[in-house]
């Protein structure tokens, strides 16, 4: 049984997804700022952005972090009110905005280079952000909406943790369906990040 057909077992005997339809994963439009839904995966020495399913697994040594997203495209940061997710308790939300390119051109990088954009980690009260001129600040919704009005919003939806296996699902991003299980798999020094559909 392969990696995809053990994980999706595991979590309908566990009772913790409830499964659809595959088409809706792979059904994907394009805008001008990129495909409305892609895959992120972070090894612990690169981070790669794709718009296939087929492509989003990373294999790299294990530096103690690793995580595996799906990035949704929300529409305009004048319009943002916020990430809302259906799927696993596990989940972490971050917001990117697409003030670089590589917010939404798929490629692979290395960690050590920092993003060419800015993004945050939800959490109460706002969006702590790590990159960009408001790093090290937690920015209200107001205050994103108001000082990035003229980008693009992505939501980033997955698993991170520290270079462990984990994995969970994520159902819909803000209504949108995607039906896609993320996670980390560690062992003999290396970690795997993926994505796939269900």
């Amino acid at each position: 049984m392969n990696l995809k057909a053990v994980i999706a077992s595991a979590a309908v005997a566990a009772g913790t997804v409830a499964l659809a339809s595959t088409a809706a994963s792979a059904a994907t439009t394009t805008t001008a700022h990129g495909p409305q839904v892609s895959y992120e995966m972070d090894n612990g020495t690169t981070w790669t952005l794709t718009g296939s399913l087929a492509r989003a697994h990373s294999t790299g040594p294990d530096e103690g972090y690793a995580d595996a997203g799906v990035v949704v495209g929300l529409g305009s940061m004048r319009n943002f009110t916020g990430i809302h997710v259906a799927g696993s308790s596990n989940l972490a939300e971050n917001i990117w905005i697409a003030d670089g390119p590589e917010a939404y051109v798929p490629g692979t990088h290395a960690l050590s280079a920092g993003a060419d954009f800015d993004y945050g980690f939800q959490q109460a009260g706002g969006y702590y952000m790590t990159d960009g001129k408001y790093a090290g600040q937690t920015l209200t919704l107001a205050q994103l909406r108001a000082d990035f009005g003229s980008d693009q919003a992505y939501a980033w939806v997955g698993i991170d943790n520290s270079g462990t296996t984990d994995y969970g699902y994520v159902a819909s991003v803000n209504g949108r369906p995607v039906y896609d299980i993320v996670g980390t798999i560690a062992a003999h020094g290396d970690v795997t990040a993926y994505v796939f559909g269900f």
